[in-house]
């Protein structure tokens, strides 16, 4: 879906003048001292002196007048599945319903937490308050770790932080949502966009035109389809976790389906006449209490009767109790008064999202797609970003959707998390969404700050967090990101076919003096990303027939091989636009990259069984094949290489040969007990 993201996203990250003063929310000191890894980090904390001895789960105490409703009852199950402590004490936690020491800004889903000799106390002033101060309470006891008296306030800067799956083009089974739902709710996430409806296929059940339902209207997962009641139990479970549900019946475009079953138009006379019964037995189905906010799409459409339908979609919705959302680029329908308005693309709707000319509540999705780019870059992205380009939300900035789409057709749909990046993704989303701050780091994600800064600094903290996160919630999930800022680079400019083999000698020789160069930080380096996206990276005007070279040191205590994880061109998972896979043994992509470890070359270990094939052609093709885990560099095993003791010398030699590339290497030592191998 959403091509023209890449638009923005390339606007939104040239800015280097404001970059240059990013500052953390928060004292980086409280998380130097955090005895345990917490995600997302709390507005403000006091560590203290002392400690208190964590029991097994027989000695946890819950008490307090507080109703222990679904979500308290939940998260205190977590804290006792999760609990190993061996101390035989008794450990009291008390929840107090009360607004003392909550800011204004916390009542509706703040809390205090307070760790004491005497056990724990945690204050809030709503249920989702409790919940929340809860699985704080769970990330600091985890692995039976004492607890460190301390003294934290907490509350989200932004109202909602929320997640998109696409379950219009890849149905995905219930059991698979509920599970995602329990993690989620563990990082604060508290809104889940769940598209039903896409071209393929009416995912939802019908009973007013069961032909929506039949397979031979279809082009994927035929025999797929959400019941009522399936749909009811999920906004139940979500609801019980404090996650709202924004299902989306996506109209009138995304609906080739419906022209296949009726033979007309969902904006014609007659398709109006049909959505209209649509909408109503669905919110007849699934109660406004239940699910007060509908999504109905209006996206990538042109109709001669734009203003008109829109209005008969609100003003249905509204006639129903519901609140109405709709996606809100240039390329997308008008946007109606009373709609929540979703961003999410377009260059010229920078604006849009600014802090003076934001009109309409907003739910901000431009901050990117999971499916899109490297892993690492997606990360920085979310890490560095400003939803709805503020430090903090207000009535017209809601908070922010992370879109997960894999639009082409998936053939190993337990590995959409792990090919879209949505674990560690979403941990930085919750970090920025839940702590906001002021700072603009827009341009970090192709060029990763220096260091020395305050924002090196930061991101180091937070991968430190992210890595222990992966080991305990995550621990049965994939989460192909590493820590990457102990990599630092020279770079050598882009010169032409003509001075490739002269400079290609003086790198191998280290006489760097007559070259241009520049320093690069992080261990995934941007050049240039693909062509549509506004080519942007360190080198943004590189062409095709250009080739640059890429040099770091890596220390090695002794003589030995030394795992990495290296990578270069990565599809796009909406499109699966990139160069495809090497074609000889040994090669390491399509453009003929080189690596020399101490000026020997190696070759590339894989054996890649679709060799020389799978290069995206149309990039919107959708029937093009469905991607395979080889396709992705981050799915496959670390490779060694040989190192000495002490310094090494990596380089690597890397062409661009096609716009269709991303121009891009990634070079990440892989560390014992680090992230996954």
């Amino acid at each position: 879906m959403r091509f023209l993201f890449l638009l923005l996203f390339a606007v939104m990250l040239c800015n280097p003048q404001v970059v240059a003063a990013w500052v953390s929310p928060h004292p980086l000191e409280w998380e130097q001292e955090a005895p345990a890894a917490l995600i997302p980090f709390p507005q403000k904390v006091e560590w203290k002196e002392g400690t208190v001895s964590v029991p097994g789960a027989a000695g946890w105490m819950l008490r307090g007048d507080v109703e222990k409703t679904d979500a308290i009852n939940i998260a205190w199950d977590g804290i006792l599945k999760d609990c190993s402590g061996k101390s035989r004490n008794i450990l009291a936690v008390t929840l107090e319903k009360t607004q003392d020491g909550l800011p204004a800004e916390a009542q509706e889903q703040g809390y205090r937490l307070s760790v004491t000799p005497d056990g724990v106390l945690i204050r809030a002033a709503s249920d989702a308050g409790f919940f929340y101060g809860l699985q704080t309470l769970r990330q600091l006891a985890v692995n039976g770790r004492p607890l460190r008296c301390c003294e934290i306030t907490d509350w989200p800067a932004f109202r909602y932080r929320g997640y998109l799956q696409d379950c219009g083009r890849n149905f995905r089974k219930i059991e698979r949502l509920k599970k995602e739902l329990d993690l989620a709710a563990q990082l604060k996430v508290n809104l889940f966009h769940w598209h039903l409806t896409d071209n393929p296929g009416w995912r939802v059940q019908c009973k007013s035109y069961p032909k929506l339902n039949d397979p031979k209207y279809r082009t994927r997962d035929f025999n797929d389809t959400y019941s009522y009641a399936q749909i009811r139990e999920v906004v139940e479970y979500a609801r019980k976790r404090h996650i709202t549900v924004i299902p989306e019946l996506d109209m009138p475009g995304h609906s080739k389906y419906f022209n296949k079953a009726f033979g007309f138009a969902m904006h014609s006379p007659e398709g109006m006449k049909i959505i209209g019964e649509l909408l109503d037995e669905f919110c007849k189905e699934i109660p406004a209490e239940m699910c007060p906010i509908i999504h109905f799409g209006a996206d990538e459409v042109r109709i001669p009767n734009a203003v008109q339908f829109v209005n008969f979609v609100v003003e249905k919705l509204k006639s129903h109790g519901r609140q109405a959302v709709q996606w809100a680029s240039r390329r997308d329908l008008g946007k109606h008064p009373d709609s929540i308005g979703q961003r999410w693309l377009d260059g010229a709707d920078v604006a849009s999202v600014s802090l003076t000319n934001l009109k309409g509540r907003t739910f901000d999705s431009i901050i990117g797609y999971t499916n899109v780019y490297e892993p690492a870059l997606m990360v920085r992205r979310y890490f560095f970003m400003r939803p709805c380009a503020a430090g903090k939300g207000d009535e017209l900035r809601l908070g922010t959707i992370m879109g997960i789409w894999p639009d082409g057709r998936v053939e190993h749909k337990e590995l959409i998390p792990a090919t879209c990046n949505m674990w560690p993704a979403m941990c930085a989303m919750v970090e920025r969404s839940w702590q906001g701050g002021e700072a603009d780091g827009d341009a970090f994600p192709t060029d990763m700050p220096a260091p020395d800064t305050e924002a090196n600094k930061a991101y180091s903290l937070f991968q430190k967090r992210a890595a222990a996160i992966r080991k305990t919630i995550f621990a049965d999930e994939p989460f192909p990101v590493w820590p990457e800022t102990e990599v630092n680079w020279t770079v050598v400019a882009p010169v032409g076919k003509g001075q490739v083999e002269a400079t290609r000698e003086a790198v191998l020789k280290g006489e760097l003096a007559g070259l241009a160069t520049r320093p690069a930080h992080g261990a995934s380096l941007y050049f240039r990303t693909r062509e549509g996206s506004g080519c942007i990276g360190l080198f943004p005007k590189g062409r095709p027939g250009q080739t640059l070279w890429a040099i770091t040191t890596i220390q090695a205590k002794k003589d030995g091989k030394k795992k990495f994880m290296i990578g270069f061109d990565a599809p796009e998972r909406s499109n699966r636009r990139y160069t495809g896979l090497p074609a000889k043994p040994g090669d390491w992509d399509v453009a003929g990259s080189r690596i020399w470890v101490n000026g020997k070359e190696i070759r590339n270990p894989h054996r890649y069984k679709y060799a020389g094939q799978r290069s995206s052609g149309n990039a919107w093709q959708f029937d093009n094949p469905p991607l395979e885990p080889e396709e992705l560099w981050w799915l496959l095993d670390p490779v060694e290489l040989p190192l000495v003791k002490g310094k090494n010398t990596i380089v690597i030699e890397h062409p661009l040969v096609s716009w269709h590339q991303a121009w891009q290497v990634s070079l990440i030592p892989v560390k014992t007990g680090a992230w996954p191998q």
